[in-house]
C-alpha cells in the first residue's frame, strides 16, 4: 500500500515559497519531479500521473509554479519560463533533502508549457537521471506569427505596468461554448477542444482561474525550446508527442525531437490530441511507456 503523499512548501533561490504535494517511498528510490503546464495547477490531471508513478516505486514531488494555484509569486497568472525553469533546480535541491530519495536518479517531468521548461533545464543541469516531456512546447516562432497584430499592444502594456497599473490578463479558454465555437474569444486556446478539455479545472480542488496575464505571451513569443534540446544529451530523454496536436503543433515537436541526440526515445500517441493524453486510454498508453522509459534508465526501486 503507498505512503500518503505530503503537503509541502520550498523555497526558490530568489525566496518565493513554492507548494505541493511529495508521494514517498519506504526505501530509497528514484524521484520524478513534476509541475503543470501554461494556465494550470498541479491538482487537475497531474495526481493521475503522480499516483501512478509512486505504485511504480518511485518517489514524486509535485509543485504548483510561481505565481499559480498555491505557491506564491506575483504577478498572479503569469508565466515567466526563465524563473520557472530555474525553479526546477531548487526543487531538486529540496526533493533531494527527503531521505528516501535518491539523488543520483532523479528525473525532471514536464507537461506543454512545462514540457517545454524541462528542455531548458535538463539541458543545463546533469545531476539528473532521466528527462520526460510531453506535448512540449518547443518554439514561439507560430505563435508570434499569429500575436503580430497583439504584439504593439503588449509591449506598450509594459509602460503602464511601470507606471503603477496592475498587469492586465486575458482569459485562457473561451468563456463559453458558445464562444469557442463562434472563435469569437480572445481566449489564448479559444478552441472547442480546449474549452471542453480545460474546464474541468474550475472543479479540481486547486485555486484556479481562467486568466493569464498578457506579459506571458511576451514571454511565449521569444521561447525557443527545440534550440536545447540538443544539449540535454547525454540525459536520456522521453518525448510524448499526439499525432493530433494543434495547440502545439505534432510537426515542431517532431522537429524537435530530431533535433535532440541520443539517447532519446519517442512515444507517439497516433490521433491523440493535445489534451487527449492526461486521460482515458490515451492516458493508460501514455503513463505505461512513461514507467517502461523509467525502469529502463533509473529501476522500479
Amino acid at each position: 500500500m503507498a505512503l500518503a503523499r505530503q503537503t509541502i512548501e520550498f523555497k526558490a533561490c530568489d525566496g518565493i515559497t513554492l507548494r505541493g504535494w511529495f508521494y514517498p517511498q519506504v526505501e530509497k528510490s528514484a524521484c520524478v519531479i513534476m509541475t503543470h503546464g501554461l494556465g494550470g495547477v498541479r491538482h487537475y490531471w497531474l495526481p493521475n500521473f503522480a499516483d501512478r508513478f509512486q505504485q511504480a516505486g518511485y518517489n514524486v514531488l509535485l509543485y504548483d509554479n510561481r505565481n499559480w494555484g498555491d505557491s506564491d509569486g506575483l504577478p498572479r497568472q503569469e508565466s515567466n519560463p526563465t524563473l520557472q525553469q530555474a525553479d526546477y533546480y531548487d526543487a531538486f535541491n529540496f526533493a533531494t533533502s527527503f531521505p528516501s530519495v535518491d539523488e543520483t536518479r532523479v528525473v525532471y517531468w514536464g507537461t506543454s508549457f512545462s514540457g517545454g521548461n524541462v528542455l531548458y533545464a535538463a539541458a543545463v543541469d546533469k545531476r539528473i537521471k532521466a528527462a520526460i516531456v510531453q506535448c512540449p512546447a518547443v518554439s514561439g516562432e507560430t505563435r508570434s506569427l499569429a500575436f503580430k497584430d497583439r504584439i504593439p499592444g503588449i509591449l506598450k502594456e509594459r509602460a503602464r505596468i511601470t507606471a503603477g497599473s496592475e498587469a492586465e490578463r486575458v482569459p485562457l479558454i473561451a468563456e463559453d461554448l458558445e464562444a469557442a465555437q463562434s472563435g469569437t474569444t480572445t481566449a489564448m486556446f479559444p478552441g472547442v477542444h480546449a474549452y471542453e478539455q480545460v474546464r474541468g479545472s474550475y472543479d479540481c480542488g486547486g485555486r484556479w482561474e481562467n486568466s493569464v496575464t498578457i506579459q506571458t505571451q511576451l514571454y511565449m513569443l521569444a521561447f525557443e525550446g527545440q534550440s536545447m534540446v540538443h544539449r540535454i544529451s547525454p540525459t536520456p530523454l522521453l518525448m510524448v508527442i499526439p499525432g493530433n496536436d494543434i495547440l502545439v503543433t505534432t510537426t515542431s515537436q517532431m522537429a524537435t525531437y530530431e533535433k535532440a541526440r541520443e539517447p532519446k526515445q519517442l512515444l507517439y500517441l497516433d490521433g491523440a490530441g493535445h489534451f487527449d493524453i492526461y486521460s482515458g486510454h490515451w492516458f493508460e498508453q501514455n503513463i505505461k511507456g512513461q514507467i517502461e522509459f523509467l525502469e529502463k534508465w533509473l529501476g522500479s526501486s
